[in-house]
């Protein structure tokens, strides 16, 4: 059976939202056309899932209550053996983030250590839909999928999730969902078209994110047709530049590729998870160090293979919350408050962004922890008028009027 005919049959493709964003099925060679008259500024948020200790990431070293919180995981003063990597000799990166060093000495790297919102919960099924529904009341649709609407574009493949359906993504307009480490939606695969369609109508059939199965089929097809005028396997990095061999390293390799290809991608959200520490955390080594190494082994490949892009690119990562200031009976963290967020890239003004809330007794959140002096709204707010130029950022975060932090 030919693929579209099949594709057709089934109905069902791997989407996040229920309208179209496609309109015809455009050849690769039209894509790179339209984007080559007038590309958009590029966004990729890379969301930490389970909440990343940011304590740990960005070290505050210079506060005299972070070792006392900390007797067993606390990362050492620099210049101590697996001591932190100094920034302004107050906070200094956890060493396992080391390969990023080279991009805040660059200037293009900004970190934020106390970013959340007022009141908030530590679940983590509600703080996810929250901060990807840019509100702190649930919303219906994601905050990426509502700039999407607001500001319609031509190209095919304007935004992808890779991994997974992502709530940030879903919404009125149709967005493809593609696991670039898994998915055999791409030239020079070995297996057949129908067991390509059966790979992702499986992944379909259960997220159930669509309500139109004709349209969405349509639009997968489209997307199908795209991808697969890309072979991942012809694809040469920058020279020198190696991605870890990993779930999420892949991903950022086949999102490189993309935007390398100039089909007009405006949008890319990935996830990487691992980082809920309770038990076991470890400090210079051990599970979070771990987590820290790929994720910034990952985008430090990322960015460097896409140094000509760069003033183009912005690239935020978030997660759910942060961790609890002190370390638990096990050697690990709870669910806490204020988190660290990154932004990176070419327009970005590096450097440690707000003001450090502090750790002694009386500065924490409930007794328990880092308190937050930086909205995630006003991130979002910045990013939608200073780099996406949305026309009206209050009304895609749902009313919320932002206040510039100043990393843009």
């Amino acid at each position: 059976m030919r693929r579209r005919n099949f594709l057709k049959t089934l109905l069902t493709l791997p989407v996040v939202g229920g309208g179209m964003m496609f309109r015809n099925p455009l050849s690769l060679e039209w894509n790179q056309a339209a984007a080559g008259s007038g590309q958009k500024p590029i966004l990729i948020v890379i969301f930490q899932r389970g909440g990343n200790d940011g304590l740990n990431t960005v070290v505050p070293f210079g506060d005299p209550r972070y070792r006392e919180l900390r007797p067993n995981i606390a990362i050492g003063e620099p210049g101590t053996a697996g001591g932190a990597i100094d920034l302004d000799g107050f906070f200094g990166l956890h060493p396992a983030l080391s390969p990023m060093n080279t991009l805040y000495k660059m200037g293009e790297l900004a970190l934020f250590p106390a970013v959340h919102y007022p009141d908030a919960t530590r679940s983590h099924f509600e703080i996810q839909k929250l901060l990807e529904g840019g509100a702190t009341s649930l919303q219906k649709d994601g905050w990426l999928n509502r700039y999407l609407a607001a500001s319609p574009g031509d190209a095919l493949l304007r935004a992808g999730a890779f991994q997974q359906a992502i709530f940030s993504l879903q919404g009125e307009v149709t967005v493809p969902v593609v696991d670039a480490s898994t998915s055999n939606a791409w030239k020079g695969s070995a297996n057949h078209d129908e067991q390509i369609l059966r790979d992702i109508y499986t992944q379909s059939r259960q997220e159930k994110l669509f309500q139109n199965m004709e349209q969405a089929s349509q639009a997968g097809l489209e997307t199908l047709e795209l991808l697969q005028d890309l072979d991942p396997s012809a694809y040469k990095p920058s020279e020198g530049i190696t991605y870890p061999a990993t779930r999420f390293g892949r991903n950022l390799k086949r999102l490189a590729q993309l935007i390398k290809a100039q089909m007009g991608l405006e949008i890319a959200a990935i996830d990487i998870g691992g980082w809920d520490t309770h038990v076991r955390q470890g400090g210079h080594e051990g599970n979070h160090a771990n987590r820290l190494a790929e994720y910034a082994s990952g985008i430090t490949a990322f960015y460097l293979d896409l140094m000509l892009e760069r003033e183009n690119i912005l690239i935020l990562t978030m997660t759910d919350f942060g961790r609890t200031a002190r370390e638990n009976g096990n050697q690990g963290t709870d669910h806490g408050n204020a988190a660290t967020w990154m932004a990176l890239g070419g327009r970005v003004r590096g450097g440690i962004h707000g003001i450090w809330p502090g750790l002694q007794e009386d500065q924490l959140y409930l007794g328990r922890y880092l308190a937050h002096t930086i909205d995630f709204r006003d991130i979002l707010g910045e990013i939608l008028d200073r780099h996406l130029q949305a026309a009206s950022p209050a009304t895609i975060l749902k009313g919320y009027q932002y206040q510039p932090v100043g990393f843009l």
